[in-house]
């Protein structure tokens, strides 16, 4: 009969092949396993959710892979080996690593692209706003000086109309008048 532990070990278990990097999640610490054509992209960590730069493949790891796999193939027969479906690699292994190297760069590079022209259309949208605000501050700046100066003129205008006159419960100086509210 098989534990608990037993069940969650074989569910939590992922093969990794030598196409994969393996590296940790440096927020949470969970082992992630991603495809070397994923090198240098962001992934998110299924486990805390935070974005992940894939780092590159240690060199140490990679060793080039269809050289050995040819020589295993001739040591077994050569009646066990898949004719290439490309003759000019045939003779030249590390030319079909090179260029499926090259063809996960490229697609690295557009991945990179497609990234930074979110991040543009993200800049470019809230320079938008700001600039909106901008004008929205201006437009309150001119009403405010507008009203200040319409606030002096009458202020102006109600002085002229009365400076010798005193109201009631106010004290007089200098031309100006206190109005006491309330009582």
């Amino acid at each position: 009969m098989a534990s608990a532990d037993d069940k969650t070990q074989k569910l939590n278990f992922t093969a990794v092949t030598s196409r994969d990097i393996l590296f940790e999640c440096p927020s949470c610490g969970k082992n992630l396993v991603v495809d070397e054509a994923a090198q240098g992209l962001i992934v998110d960590c299924p486990q805390c959710r935070i974005n992940v730069i894939v780092p590159p493949k240690p060199v140490s790891s990679a060793p080039p892979l269809r050289p050995q796999a040819a020589s295993s193939a001739s040591a077994t027969g050569a009646r066990n080996a898949k004719p290439s479906a490309e003759p000019a690699q045939a003779g030249h292994p590390e030319l079909a690593v090179l260029q499926e190297r090259l063809t996960a760069l490229g697609n690295q590079l557009k991945e990179l692209q497609t990234q930074r022209t979110e991040i543009n259309n993200r800049f470019a949208s809230r320079m938008n706003e700001i600039n909106r605000d901008l004008v929205m501050i201006a437009r309150l700046e001119t009403s405010h000086q507008q009203i200040l100066s319409e606030w002096n003129q009458i202020v102006s205008q109600i002085g002229a109309y009365s400076p010798q006159t005193t109201v009631v419960g106010a004290s007089v100086r200098s031309g100006r008048s206190r109005v006491q509210f309330g009582s």
